[in-house]
């Protein structure tokens, strides 16, 4: 039989039972790290992997994605612009500049966090985060002030009015 797929079967490895001619798994389980369970009335259906502890006949549950491993924390969040950093941000002055070097332009999606957020919950300078309830995602480019737990800032630019209005809302951020 001519081979169109380019795919030749590895030496010794049969995907087909030579006693019933049948398809067989066990070469497939055991290149993909899974291994049948004994004693399932499903043997040739019943693929588990091999950590005990997640033991499945689901071959939904064996091939689906894994979960993402989000972390989600529900924070204060009030507002800053480069105004109250000091620095006006318009033309012929300097801008503002984070504390992770970059600077703060007005288009930036940039956030200010409080250092518990770093310590204890596992956020880091440049660590790009979501927002509940606001769209796109927001990197964190700056430390707040040790006074201030579980608190961000969201950097608005220029627009002082924007922020003003903003106030003091909570929310939930989320990571990866």
């Amino acid at each position: 039989m001519i081979n169109l797929t380019g795919y030749t079967e590895p030496q010794g490895v049969s995907t087909k039972n030579a006693s019933t001619g049948s398809f067989s798994w066990a070469p497939l389980a055991l290149a993909l790290g899974i291994a049948f369970l004994p004693g399932c009335a499903k043997k040739t259906a019943c693929l588990v992997e091999q950590d005990a502890a997640n033991l499945s006949c689901s071959p939904t549950k064996l091939f689906s994605l894994p979960k993402r491993s989000d972390k989600s924390l529900t924070v204060t969040a009030m507002a800053y612009t480069a105004r109250s950093v000091g620095k006006s941000g318009k033309a012929g002055k300097a801008l503002p500049r984070a504390a992770n070097g970059d600077l703060l332009t007005p288009d930036v999606s940039a956030i200010a966090v409080s250092p518990d957020l770093i310590a204890e919950h596992g956020l880091s300078l440049d660590k790009t985060v979501r927002i509940a309830g606001l769209e796109g995602e927001y990197k964190v480019m700056d430390l707040m002030s040790p006074r201030h737990s579980k608190t961000i800032d969201i950097y608005f630019g220029n627009d002082h009015a924007a922020a003003l209005q903003w106030g003091k809302r909570t929310l939930t951020l989320s990571w990866e």
